[in-house]
């Protein structure tokens, strides 16, 4: 086959080659790109969702939170007075408003209703919240269809509720995100009747049970239905809510970018083949001349050429040397006679100088040269070849045994060298950990705030060489203190970098007087801002005025702190109504508010407690902390924090630290409680949840 033949069979061979190793990756990284994009989707739809839902239960959390405050109507259901206490009702547009009681029982009604079921269950909201105090959340009727209610605690045993419907929330919903919006039970019906032509047409696209984004196409256009699932305020879902968006603008840019790329690649390939072909045959024609000048040469016509000697390629290069072998063969002829003749008398010389050094020689290697010097003599061309061969053999051996045996020694002394090398480098790598260890320990307070009104004490214990949790105390100016407990995601350094930025920028904030809720706040838009490696960090602040037992807080998805009375009675502190720093852009934390009464005593962990394991795959949980805070109910913070991580450790049966394990207690010993139901002094087996919703 000739070489053209093969150049060109190994290049039509690469070119599918070369096109798959563009077009798979290329195809990969669409995928990836894609399945990125739908996890943004869902993602922004989930926040657009909560936030809708929260907006519009504002003027619910209003309205029931006045009422809740209105004395004069805890005074006239005292009395019974159930003319004057309907007077005290607000009605919030076409909300529903209901006044119940323990174990479920309808005070008062607006407007009223025949039915004598409540719109939620008031034990847990009675349990959790103080006087003036409450939430929000969905519930759903006995037919089906959802609600959204706003609840608050009143001033006496009763709790009130409003309830207003769900479809302007759906509207609200849908044109947040631009498109339509329909809800549907678990079951797959839809809970509004408006939506039933919606519906149909997610039931057509197979998207009733998906819980990625769908894409379809309707009428030629590119639509797009992204789901997200609704939950009650105890976590329970209760229905799915899906939008059905028109996304052709940019299915139609998606396609034009794939078209363009596949004629790009197309159109290269083909200008590369075109020319490649055009270079081929401009090369190798004239290697055919060439070919045959060589041919003859072969044959012995030293007078053969080929016209391509003016060409300054290797081309013309091979041209001009076939001149100079053609020239060199003439000259060689004549030079042949000579050398054999100057050959004889140099082999004559070398003979007789090889058999004086001969003489050197061991008798059995002597005897060999000799052997060959005489064939030398003979006039056989080979022994002078075969006389170097065997005194060259003879240094080789020599010179063989020495080269192993230094090969042999320098080998073991270069493993030596690298085993003293890896050993400074891992005690030096040792020793800068213990240093980072010490460091991180030494910043965390150690020595707390003295105060008549409050004693303190915390401590933390990492997993790792170096932690990724954080504590921190501040004192502001007016005399109030800062208390703060974070985790971030992850061990090691990165963590520990990562929580020393979070606990600076929260320790910034609230010393520039900040409240709890701002200062998350802004610590989480600069963790957004420059967050390369997508970490994140759980947080809780809390600020606490020693003269009344205020404390205001806030939660950045970290575990609800516990407060426990004196007698062992235990209530949390809201729940992980935020989300983690680091995460979300411009995310919006609640302030909220309670009162220490004296005696009582709070106490702030990260999950490292609550999610310590053993061998058998148990964790510590909730329970078994509520049992360790009320068995050290009373007790001094310090003594407390030794005896829950006394707890923790029994727990873990000799098992390794999982995670970092973070206390800081606060005991309050300042102004009495303030009034309200004391009922959180019940046996310390409480709910944790920040709402519970029946």
């Amino acid at each position: 086959m000739l070489l053209r033949t093969r150049i060109i069979a190994l290049v039509a061979a690469m070119v599918p080659v070369v096109a798959a190793s563009v077009a798979i990756p290329a195809w990969l990284l669409l995928h990836e790109s894609e399945a990125r994009i739908d996890e943004l989707t869902l993602a922004r739809q989930d926040v657009v969702v909560a936030q809708e839902i929260q907006r519009a239960a504002r003027p619910l959390d209003e309205a029931v939170r006045r009422m809740a405050a209105d004395t004069s109507l805890a005074e006239a259901l005292a009395r019974q007075d159930m003319a004057a206490a309907q007077v005290r009702l607000s009605h919030p547009g076409d909300a529903r408003v209901e006044v119940i009681a323990r174990g479920g029982r309808i005070l008062l009604a607006e407007p009223p209703v025949p039915t004598a079921e409540a719109m939620i269950d008031p034990g847990p909201v009675l349990r959790e919240y103080a006087a003036g105090e409450g939430g929000n959340g969905i519930v759903a009727e006995p037919g089906g269809a959802l609600r959204l209610v706003a609840y608050a605690r009143g001033q006496g045993p009763f709790v009130v509720a409003a309830a207003a419907p769900f479809a302007p929330v759906l509207a609200a919903i849908g044109a947040a995100l631009g498109g339509q919006a329909v809800v549907a039970d678990l079951a797959g019906r839809p809970l509004l009747a408006e939506d039933a032509a919606v519906w149909q047409r997610i039931g057509q696209a197979g998207a009733r049970a998906s819980e990625v984004p769908v894409a379809f196409s309707e009428q030629g256009r590119q639509m797009q239905i992204v789901p997200t699932l609704l939950s009650g305020g105890s976590g329970v879902p209760m229905a799915r809510l899906f939008v059905l968006r028109d996304v052709s603008h940019a299915a139609r840019r998606h396609d034009l970018v794939l078209l363009i790329a596949g004629l790009v690649l197309v159109g290269v390939i083909l200008t590369a083949g075109i020319l490649l072909y055009r270079m081929l045959r401009g090369a190798l024609e004239p290697l055919d001349d060439l070919a045959s000048v060589l041919r003859a040469i072969a044959e012995g016509d030293r007078l053969a050429s080929a016209p391509v000697d003016g060409r300054r390629d290797e081309i013309g290069q091979i041209a001009r040397a076939l001149d100079v072998l053609r020239s060199s063969g003439l000259a060689l002829d004549r030079l042949e006679t000579r050398d054999r003749l100057a050959r004889r008398r140099h082999l004559a010389l070398l003979g007789a100088e090889l058999a004086r050094l001969a003489e050197a020689f061991e008798p059995a290697e002597r005897d060999a040269v000799g052997a060959v010097l005489r064939r030398l003599e003979q006039g056989e061309g080979a022994g002078l070849a075969d006389a170097f061969q065997s005194m060259v053999e003879s240094v080789l051996d020599r010179h063989t045994r020495l080269t192993d045996l230094l090969t042999e020694r320098t080998r073991d002394l270069a493993l030596v060298r690298e085993a003293l090398e890896q050993r400074v480098l891992l005690d030096r790598v040792v020793q800068e950990l213990e240093v980072a260890r010490r460091l991180q320990l030494e910043s965390l307070p150690s020595v707390f705030p003295a105060s008549p009104a409050y004693d303190m004490h915390a401590a933390m214990w990492p997993a790792k060489e170096v932690g990724g949790d954080f504590y921190d105390v501040v004192t502001l100016g007016d005399g109030s203190v800062a208390l703060m407990v974070g985790d971030a995601s992850g061990k090691g350094v990165a963590a520990a970098i990562f929580v020393a930025m979070t606990r600076s920028l929260l320790r910034a904030a609230v010393s520039r007087g900040a409240s709890p809720a701002e200062a998350l706040e802004q610590a989480n838009a600069l963790l957004v801002a420059d967050n390369p490696t997508m970490m994140f960090a759980t947080a809780f602040v809390a600020v606490l005025d020693p003269a009344t037992g205020l404390l205001r807080y806030a939660n950045a998805g970290h575990n609800p702190p516990r407060v426990v009375a004196a007698l062992g009675g235990q209530r949390a502190l809201g729940g992980a109504d935020g989300i983690a720093l680091g995460v979300v852009e411009e995310f919006v934390f609640e302030d909220r508010q309670t009162v220490l009464a004296p005696g009582e005593t709070l106490v702030l962990f990260t999950d490292g407690v609550t999610e310590a394991d053993r061998a058998d795959g148990a964790l510590f949980g909730d329970d078994r902390l509520s049992d360790a805070l009320a068995a050290g109910a009373g007790a001094e913070p310090t003594a407390l924090v030794g005896h829950i991580a006394a707890a923790v450790t029994r727990f873990a049966e000799g098992c390794p630290q999982a995670d970092d394990i973070t206390l800081l207690c606060l005991a309050y010993a300042g102004a009495a409680s303030p009034e309200g139901d004391a009922s959180w002094t019940s046996p310390p087996r409480t709910a944790t949840a920040s709402c519970c919703i029946g």
